[in-house]
């Protein structure tokens, strides 16, 4: 049978890459947009192999896939490179980021998986090969250290485990420890999410349910101080410059303060391509990359940013809308995942840039600098579209 192709995936997809091209050029200069380029070929490559490739055989290669990417975030702990890390091979001038790969890989797995399952419940035997999936590659990644990358695989088993059943209530309770345990950072912020969720907890379960609920949300909660002082120094710096950049606007807030600046600089239709000055002057930090969308911010106004997010929910939106359609299980949970992915790296990478969230190093899908994070993408749009093509 012929398959069809989703033009409209095909075309967002496209048109996102074409801005993230003309972004770094506009950021980093022709330095960065060359290496980009460099690796446009080999996603390409990737995407139609992912495309033409019968799905019943992607199915039967999950596991060796995962367990590839499994080695390769081993070895990457012992020959990788990077500041403060080690999180890349370098091949020659350029790098690859197997955690990229992982993503693809695990929700790959963590699909064929749960296709099997219907009507999810919060027990032992139906979460515990699920969390184990996504818990194995995340762990390793938090390692390097990449604490950032490995939340978006929480992002991802939420997403899928609550497309097979499992209930928004039962979601909070199972990621009620991470919760608790990110909120604790700052007494502030973990009163009141202790409050609230003992609120929610005895209107929905008994007593002594509830009571051991709040009892493991306290002990996970009181972990997060201990965790920060075992935490390396840049990290402590993200934490506290998100409770208070302004406190110190010179040192720890200084990148979360300039992204500001350069976005609300940019006022309704910006100053236009290759015109902005707090990119120019070099005030805003890591332009190329995790604040890219400041760069758009300016040179293309709030006019540029809402066209921008239109772009990327279009894409979202029909990512879920595949995955409703089609009568492949695990094709629709493909469709979920990444779109979940996709999502939770947009929501982000925005939010911390408006101040709403940490600094952390998402990128901007598609946008952003880096080839394995545009590899990974275009795995995702072919294997989407693989769905697609076919409804069965």
């Amino acid at each position: 049978m012929k398959k069809k192709l989703d033009i409209t995936i095909l075309v967002l997809g496209l048109l996102l890459t074409a801005i993230g091209l003309a972004a770094i050029n506009s950021a980093g200069g022709t330095k960065y947009l060359f290496r980009q380029l460099l690796f446009l070929p080999v996603a390409t490559g990737s995407l139609l192999t992912a495309f033409f490739i019968p799905r019943r055989i992607i199915y039967g290669l999950a596991e060796a896939l995962f367990a590839i990417t499994i080695l390769l975030l081993i070895l990457v702990l012992f020959v990788g490179a990077g500041p403060g890390s080690r999180r890349w091979f370098l091949l020659g001038p350029l790098s690859l980021q197997p955690s990229e790969l992982a993503k693809v890989t695990t929700v790959v797995m963590l699909a064929k998986y749960l296709s099997i399952k219907r009507n999810l419940r919060l027990s032992f035997r139906d979460l515990t090969v699920p969390v184990l999936i996504v818990l194995t590659p995340a762990l390793l990644i938090a390692v390097e250290p990449d604490l950032s990358t490995t939340i978006i695989f929480g992002a991802a088993l939420a997403a899928m485990l609550y497309w097979q059943g499992l209930r928004p209530f039962h979601l909070l309770l199972l990621f009620m420890p991470l919760l608790s345990f990110g909120a604790g950072f700052a007494l502030s912020i973990w009163i009141p999410f202790f409050v609230i969720l003992a609120v929610i907890v005895f209107l929905r379960t008994t007593l002594v349910r509830g009571l051991v609920t709040l009892g493991v949300s306290s002990v996970f909660g009181l972990l997060s101080p201990v965790v920060l002082s075992l935490l390396k120094e840049y990290q402590r710096v993200r934490i506290h410059s998100f409770l208070a950049p302004w406190l110190d606007p010179h040192g720890m807030g200084w990148n979360a303060i300039q992204a500001q600046i350069t976005i609300g600089s940019g006022r309704l239709i910006g100053k236009g391509y290759l015109h902005g000055t707090q990119t120019r002057l070099g005030f805003l930090p890591n332009r190329h990359t995790d604040f890219i969308f400041s760069v758009l911010g300016e040179e293309f106004g709030l006019v540029g940013s809402l066209t921008l997010l239109l772009l990327l929910g279009l894409l979202i939106q029909r990512f879920f809308r595949i995955g409703r359609q089609t009568r492949d299980q695990t094709g629709a949970l493909l469709c979920i995942g990444f779109g979940a992915i996709i999502g939770y790296q947009a929501f982000v990478n925005i939010g911390m840039l408006l101040g709403l969230l940490p600094i952390t190093g998402v990128t901007l899908p598609f946008i952003s600098y880096g080839g394995s994070s545009l590899l990974a993408n275009f795995l995702m749009l072919g294997l989407v579209l693989n769905v697609a093509s076919r409804p069965e």
